[in-house]
């Protein structure tokens, strides 16, 4: 069993926890420790049941409970060594015996649930995207990145379920209220993905394997759930890809726990 549950996505907080029948673990904390404890309450577990927090990047919307989740539930905390520099004092002087490191492009093991970790283009510290394998599935979670590398495209071949970023559209970013500077850093080569990048990634690596697709990471200013939606279908099924019962596509909550995804 692989179970992955988005508890929050977007830039005002992400978190992500994913499961097997032996191990919980807790991909980002952008919630506050309070609201992370409850989000896991109404998904049906509880924050002391965790193993491990790992941390994508040192953004303030992936890290901001960490600290607090860590102490109070003694919970050891992996980042890359830049992700550590960068956050240490964010993250409330967590004692050593908690503290992880890995490197982007190593492999982590929590009771046989592999963890891989790759590098990617976003404009953090040491930031990763992961792929979780469990008994045979895979699934992927990739946000916060300004293109998608030949690289990641490897890497997200011939997965069961992919989460993947689809922050902004890009008329509404361009001719949006935010100052220039923002607007080329997010729609920049380090900034986030837009609803066509995310699309034509997924028309190149959605296999008859792959069963389930959630687009995550919504800007709330730059874009709209429903466009979202339409811009990857019409692209996917541009591309002879259909969509519907054997290929779910959704898009994850900004504030509370969604798109469940469950491979047996």
């Amino acid at each position: 069993m692989l179970e992955l549950y988005m508890l929050a996505s977007g830039s005002s907080g992400n978190a992500v926890y994913v499961a097997t029948e032996n191990t919980k673990i807790l991909i980002d904390a952008g919630l506050s420790g309070k609201r992370l404890a409850k989000a896991l309450a109404e998904i049906g577990t509880d924050a002391a049941a965790l193993d491990a927090l790992l941390l994508s990047h040192d953004h303030l919307d992936h890290i901001y409970g960490a600290g607090v989740l860590a102490k109070r539930y003694h919970l050891p905390v992996y980042a890359t060594q830049p992700t550590w520099n960068a956050a240490g004092k964010r993250l409330g002087g967590l004692p050593a015996d908690l503290r992880r490191f890995f490197a982007a492009g190593e492999k982590l093991v929590f009771a046989g649930l592999e963890v891989e970790t790759f590098p990617v283009p976003h404009d953090a510290a040491g930031p990763v995207g992961f792929i979780f394998r469990q008994g045979g599935r895979a699934a992927a979670l990739v946000t916060d990145l300004g293109y998608v590398t030949p690289y990641i495209m490897d890497c997200l071949q011939n997965l069961d379920g992919i989460v993947i970023e689809a922050n902004h559209d890009e008329e509404m970013l361009f001719n949006g209220r935010y100052p220039w500077p923002l607007k080329r850093r997010i729609g920049g080569k380090t900034g986030h993905l837009s609803n066509v990048m995310a699309a034509e990634c997924l028309t190149q690596v959605i296999s008859p394997k792959t069963k389930q697709v959630v687009l995550a990471h919504l800007s709330a200013e730059n874009n709209l759930p429903s466009l979202a939606l339409d811009t990857t279908c019409s692209r996917l099924e541009a591309a002879g890809i259909a969509t519907g019962k054997q290929l779910t596509v959704r898009v994850a909550a900004r504030h509370e726990p969604s798109c469940r995804i469950l491979f047996t």
